[in-house]
């Protein structure tokens, strides 16, 4: 796993989107060398030429990114694959066009553009086809030492996906399986053969997943392999990197106590609501005129109020009252109490049902990042009632209030409605990982990441 923007990510996503990255820019130098002869060299390195190159080759990755072809588990089959390359050629030529019009010297137009959109698709078609191929080798085999319920859930994890390159050869345990869960994988034998299971197996990592280890932990066994080469884990290690979650209630807290993170800086904080400020009022002048159409149809669609105010908990566990576009019809919960949103909720109006789906019912909520009760990046705000029953349900969810509530945050784009209180159990999972590895370019990357579930209408309501 490489570490970017304090998030962990599979190497071969990163080396796939570097070769496509370069693929795509040799399209458009091919392209121009072809069609413009003699006069290319003049063309290519001048600094028109580099900057159409950068801003196209951009353009493309970003649609990539933005119709999931970095998603392996999107891209099943060839005919799935190629139809994504060419709504991703169609979606780029759409941006790129739209950018040619206000900056016409940015772009690569004309013949040049036609052609080194058919040597893309030529390069790039087979280079997804080799990397199919790459990710049926894993790279790393490896063992569980132990297996928890939390071991069972992290091992179908890592067997769901392909791009880590993990080979999850089974686990060595020597009490029985988890009840609440049927293993996932084979046990391959007990603690005391560790030794010649590790040597038989040729397995190149160990992931300590037992929750029980006072006496039945093979640590003679675990040093011998560790001074001898063999990468060996904490289970909570394996989650965060390859989950994006700390699961706080599955491991032991002297892996919490001595993990790298945590590092919550005044000047952080300072330099947060400085960004969030100017962005909010930003964002809050140019959606005023959509603001506009969403208030009307709200008030044509159902009797109410334009606009929801609800009481939610926030910094330092500070109540505040949240603002949003009411998507709910009059006094939804005046017969059923306090209730979390779900799925196809029966509370939620025609054009609320829309509001939520586009998240535009989330906009009034800008007017609480000026205020100061909210950053744009942050944990999503609980409500007082429901955060005494997660209180009593974790020790660690009053952890969530030692950073501003966001208006999108990294549990709202991995993760869906939250009904439950495992589920909200599960949020607070998300939340501990940001705010463990909180800093400026991890909020950057999920205000990155917000813009993809904005356009396909996914993620937290």
């Amino acid at each position: 796993m490489v570490r970017l923007l304090n998030v962990y990510h599979p190497r071969r996503t990163i080396l796939l989107i570097g070769c496509e990255a370069l693929l795509i820019a040799l399209s458009f130098v091919a392209a121009i060398m072809l069609l413009q002869g003699p006069k290319s060299h003049a063309v290519l390195t001048g600094t028109g030429g580099i900057l159409q190159l950068v801003v196209t080759t951009a353009a493309y990755l970003l649609c990539l990114y933005y119709l999931d072809s970095y998603d392996v588990r999107m891209t099943t089959n060839r005919i799935e694959l190629l139809w994504r390359l060419f709504c991703v050629l169609g979606t780029a030529g759409l941006i790129l066009s739209g950018v040619e019009y206000l900056y016409p010297n940015l772009i690569v137009v004309g013949d040049i553009y036609i052609l080194a959109i058919l040597i893309s698709l030529a390069l790039l078609l087979p280079g997804r086809m080799a990397f199919s191929k790459i990710l049926e080798r894993p790279v790393e085999r490896m063992i569980f030492v132990g297996l928890s319920d939390f071991g069972c859930a992290l091992a179908q994890q890592i067997q769901q996906r392909p791009d880590l390159g993990i080979d999850l050869l089974g686990y060595v345990d020597d009490g029985t399986p988890p009840t609440t869960l049927n293993p996932p994988v084979a046990r391959l034998g007990s603690t005391s053969e560790l030794l010649e299971i590790v040597a038989k197996t040729r397995a190149s990592t160990l992931v300590v997943a037992s929750r029980d280890r006072r006496g039945r932990l093979p640590v003679n066994e675990l040093v011998s392999l560790r001074l001898g080469g063999t990468k060996i884990y904490e289970a909570g290690t394996i989650c965060e990197q390859v989950a994006g979650k700390l699961p706080v209630e599955d491991v032991r807290q002297s892996w919490l106590i001595f993990s790298e993170g945590f590092r919550i800086r005044r000047y952080l904080m300072a330099v947060q609501r400085i960004y969030s400020v100017i962005l909010g009022a930003l964002g809050m002048l140019i959606t005023l005129p959509v603001m506009a159409l969403v208030a009307l149809a709200i008030k044509l669609d159902s009797a109410g109020p334009v606009f929801y105010s609800q009481e939610r908990v926030g910094l330092k566990g500070r109540t505040f009252k949240v603002y949003k576009f009411r998507s709910m019809s009059k006094d939804a919960e005046r017969h059923s109490g306090p209730a979390w949103a779900v799925d196809k909720d029966p509370r939620v109006t025609r054009v609320g049902a829309f509001l939520r789906l586009s998240h535009l019912d989330e906009l009034p909520q800008l007017w609480n990042v000026l205020r100061g009760d909210m950053n744009l990046v942050g944990p999503r705000p609980e409500r007082p009632g429901f955060v005494k029953v997660l209180e009593g349900a974790s020790p660690y969810y009053r952890y969530r209030h030692l950073v501003r509530p966001g208006v999108t945050g990294w549990q709202q784009v991995n993760q869906g409605y939250c009904s439950t209180v495992e589920e909200q159990l599960d949020r607070l999972r998300y939340d501990l990982f940001y705010i463990k590895n909180i800093s400026l370019s991890l909020d950057f990357y999920i205000l990155f990441k917000t813009g993809k579930i904005i356009v396909w209408g996914r993620g937290a309501k």
